[in-house]
């Protein structure tokens, strides 16, 4: 009878220290997985983090070489006379053409500089150096279209969507952007640029009313010294993907 209950302590301090022991290997493995999840969030925030850093940056960059604030003068010339109605239906023409301009050299781009044997990193220094005179033209104010007596309805595919809204440079950038950040990137730039343009160049009335003529051509000149940088930019980063 005395070796029952010893028998049955030492069943119980076993059970027990089974127990616990299967408690800290849970616990432990618990731990393994939240440690484990919470750095693979982490990963995901920063990776969410660097993309939508890449998503503005990409969006201000076609925005600015695009320039619709340096524009509003001419679209207001361009489109003098006009009903609200007829203005807003050539605004709505001129980023449609520009749109569709945009998006075919950006898919068919690559098509025509492999067909041509032009590498990307050529292409981009190339792209860099138009820019770079682009920037000149923007900075001195000659880049806009001479306004004719002529000018009146039918202004919204020519000059306003192209070469205005997607001209050499906005062309150029977005050939670049597709090769180096892929399609989805390039379609949100170009999207939402159009968007932004279209918004902007929509207030053009009352934004002039505001700046004027010389408030116009000053912005116009800042994004100048902008796509200067952006510029420089894609020289340096061609001339790293072919010599270093």
């Amino acid at each position: 009878m005395a070796f029952c209950p010893a028998t049955s302590s030492n069943f119980l301090g076993l059970y027990f220290s089974v127990h616990i022991s299967s408690l800290c290997i849970c616990t432990r493995f618990l731990f393994f997985l939240y440690k484990e999840n919470f750095l693979l969030l982490k990963d995901i925030m920063e990776i969410n983090h660097v993309f939508g850093l890449l998503l503005v940056k990409v969006f201000i960059m076609l925005f600015v070489i695009m320039d619709p604030a340096g524009n509003i003068p001419v679209f207001m010339a361009l489109t003098k006379g006009m009903s609200g109605s007829e203005r807003k239906k050539e605004l709505n023409y001129a980023v449609l053409v520009a749109a569709i301009l945009l998006l075919l050299f950006a898919f068919l781009g690559r098509i025509i500089l492999s067909v041509l044997g032009i590498t990307t990193n050529s292409f981009m220094t190339a792209g860099g150096i138009l820019l770079l005179f682009f920037s000149f033209d923007l900075l001195r104010g000659e880049h806009k279209y001479v306004v004719s007596k002529e000018s009146g309805a039918g202004v919204g595919a020519v000059p306003l969507g192209t070469p205005l809204l997607a001209g050499p440079g906005a062309i150029t950038t977005v050939m670049v952007i597709i090769q180096s950040c892929g399609a989805f990137v390039v379609l949100f730039a170009i999207f939402s640029a159009i968007l932004a343009t279209r918004f902007l160049l929509g207030l053009s009335e009352r934004i002039y009313r505001i700046l004027g003529k010389v408030g116009s051509e000053v912005l116009s000149r800042i994004m100048g010294i902008i796509v200067a940088a952006i510029a420089i930019e894609f020289i340096a980063g061609g001339l790293r993907g072919m010599f270093f």
